[in-house]
């Protein structure tokens, strides 16, 4: 495998595992399998996981499924941490973060899909920055204000702005990771020729 692909394989691969662990645990959590549990206390220092902007997964009587906001939004002033809900009389099983960051998460996996059609996935070399300061404003807008107390955002709108910048982020965290694999790469060359140089002497 060639090193240049290495970085983008494996953030891909934690990217689909990460994604997977998020939109698993709601379901684990409608079987009452105890794995549920662990992933929303590994989850939680990544997420505030208010129920009010999370996103569940509603199992209906009949057995059906649907995603939908844990709560209604008039409640979204609520801060609770629930991880089951009924509302309309179905229970609702919530995502591990909020409905942001489950846009965020996916965008990113999806950003990261497309980047090889628009760019050299071994590239160290960023896009312009004012691609990302953009990306980042509505989230700034939309997190700021409802931040101090101005409005309360919906989580349509939240995972709008989420999908914005999760996009975006692979585009710059790649060629961070390049750039640390290329100086590794260079670190790991000079030590092994320093101990080939080391072996020499010692013959000699």
């Amino acid at each position: 495998m060639a090193a240049g692909k290495l970085p983008f394989i494996l953030f891909l691969s934690a990217l689909f595992l990460f994604n997977l662990a998020i939109l698993s645990v709601p379901y684990l959590a409608s079987q009452g399998d105890p794995a549920a549990g662990a992933l929303y206390a590994a989850f939680a220092p990544t997420c505030h996981q208010l129920t009010s902007r999370s996103l569940c997964l509603f199992q209906s009587a009949s057995g059906g499924h649907s995603i939908g906001d844990c709560l209604p939004q008039e409640k979204d002033a609520a801060y609770s941490r629930a991880n089951y809900v009924v509302n309309d009389g179905e229970a609702g099983y919530k995502f591990p973060v909020c409905s942001r960051d489950v846009a965020i998460y996916l965008a990113m996996l999806f950003g990261l899909l497309i980047l090889p059609f628009i760019r050299k996935i071994d590239s160290e070399d960023w896009p312009p920055a004012w691609l990302l300061v953009a990306a980042a404003v509505p989230v700034a807008i939309d997190g700021g204000t409802q931040l101090l107390g101005f409005r309360e955002s919906t989580n349509s709108i939240r995972m709008m702005t989420g999908a914005i910048i999760g996009i975006v982020l692979p585009f710059y965290i790649l060629p961070m990771l390049n750039s640390m694999a290329s100086f590794l790469e260079e670190k790991l060359a000079e030590w092994k020729k320093g101990k080939r140089m080391r072996n020499r002497k010692s013959k000699d």
